[in-house]
């Protein structure tokens, strides 16, 4: 065996396989908010459960699908929702206004791969008993 070959295969088993691999496999899981008043924006964290070669490496670049409101990203970080309360639709079942306020769709990246989960608000007021 060569011994530049040696080296070589020494080096590759000893660099961790996330520094190999940047586009290891990316996951954006699905967020929720749940509100108990209505407030004007919420912001959603979505990186939080999100899972990348290194957490600091990834970034929210995209919100698509809004629907019951506007999305903006904050410092590629978390998404804001601004709720479009007059549009809020009454689910009149459980006995009072509640369910879905708004949701839509985000991307993450590490800037080689990307993943795509969703996020959606929730409006569950406080049930007198």
């Amino acid at each position: 065996m060569n011994i530049l070959t040696a080296i070589m295969i020494l080096l590759i088993s000893v660099v961790p396989a996330s520094a190999r691999n940047p586009h290891h496999l990316l996951v954006a899981y699905d967020d929720q908010q749940h509100l108990i008043h209505q407030v004007r924006s919420v912001d959603i964290a979505v990186l939080d459960n999100d899972i990348g070669p290194g957490p600091e490496s990834l970034r929210v670049v995209a919100v698509s699908g809004v629907r019951g409101g506007k999305a903006e990203i904050i410092d590629g970080r978390i998404v804001r929702v601004t709720v479009d309360w007059a549009s809020y639709t009454v689910w009149s079942d459980a006995g009072g206004p509640m369910g879905q306020v708004a949701h839509g769709s985000y991307i993450i990246s590490n800037g080689y791969a990307r993943s795509q989960g969703t996020w959606t608000v929730w409006y569950l007021p406080d049930m007198k008993i």
